[in-house]
């Protein structure tokens, strides 16, 4: 029977915190990974770090032997990112990888048709499949690193401020999107998330209640003329400190224009710009929306070939 994600990452988070308590974060995912495959028929035996330009990791099995490896790109730049790369690969193993034994290396080498690896796309079904699977990796990481019980404690009665998602990307050793994501999901406030270059949305989040009043954000949507030019005139970082207000007629989405509380990050990644807006008023009509993209946290381009 399949494991979901959560639970697997919710199991994992357990015995880390029997463990370790409350000093277990951020989580050392490269122990964890291969403490809890040392039993198994076919564990994490290398764990490595590669300096390769658009590449995020990979689970790859041992040619040699019945074990897999996880690469990551180690570019110190990229700290919280690493961390939820390796996290999703684990997540692969632990959701995904066929059982390798030694069945599979009868001539000494590992049989091809027991490789775990992206394969062209040729088919709807594969692509299906393929995003399932990726969505599943991604989930895995996010309550395995961000259990969502210690995560509460962490935001609960604060407001949306620099100082919170500081200290969210400190504790966890998470990128801001992860923590921002993490947020999005689970506030009970009506509030979006955006990533956007150049003025336009790549993506966007929107919290359960924002989701249900028919709030969303569609790629392509062109974000205001004022917030483009203050992003493009800013440095790297946050664009304030607390949330600025912005007045009906700046921001404006399908329901139409309101007031939001804005804030604002210019990431030295891509050139990229990440928005949290929240809204004040409340609307309870639900409305047909836009499924969410798989492709989050830092948009991840991974290859797995």
């Amino acid at each position: 029977m399949k494991i979901p994600p959560q639970k697997e990452a919710i199991r994992l988070s357990a015995l880390l915190k029997m463990t370790l308590g409350e000093d277990r974060f951020p989580i050392d995912v490269a122990s964890l990974a291969k403490e809890i495959s040392r039993n198994n028929p076919d564990p994490i035996d290398k764990i490595a770090g590669v300096d390769f330009p658009g590449f995020e990791g990979m689970l790859r099995p041992n040619s040699s032997k019945p074990a897999w490896h996880i690469v990551y790109n180690d570019d110190p730049k990229y700290a919280g990112r690493t961390r939820f790369t390796m996290a999703h690969e684990l997540g692969h193993y632990q959701l995904h990888r066929p059982i390798l034994t030694e069945d599979n290396y009868k001539s000494g080498t590992l049989e091809s048709n027991a490789l775990f690896e992206c394969k062209p796309l040729c088919s709807n079904e594969w692509q299906e499949a393929e995003k399932k699977r990726e969505e599943e990796a991604d989930t895995f990481a996010s309550f395995l690193l961000m259990p969502i019980d210690d995560y509460r404690a962490q935001v609960a009665g604060q407001s949306m401020s620099t100082e919170l998602f500081n200290h969210i990307t400190n504790r966890y050793g998470v990128s801001l999107t992860a923590a921002a994501l993490k947020w999005i999901e689970f506030t009970d406030r009506q509030a979006v998330m955006l990533v956007s270059r150049s003025g336009y949305a790549l993506w966007g989040r929107a919290s359960k209640s924002a989701y249900k009043s028919g709030l969303f954000v569609r790629s392509g949507m062109a974000l205001p003329e004022l917030v483009t030019r203050e992003i493009d005139n800013s440095s790297l970082g946050f664009l304030s400190n607390l949330p600025i207000e912005r007045p009906r007629g700046i921001w404006t989405f399908s329901r139409g224009s309101e007031p939001v509380k804005e804030l604002t990050i210019r990431s030295e990644f891509l050139d990229k710009a990440i928005s949290i807006l929240e809204f004040e008023k409340t609307h309870s009509s639900a409305s047909h929306l836009d499924p969410p993209e798989w492709d989050t946290f830092d948009q991840f381009n991974r290859s797995y070939r």
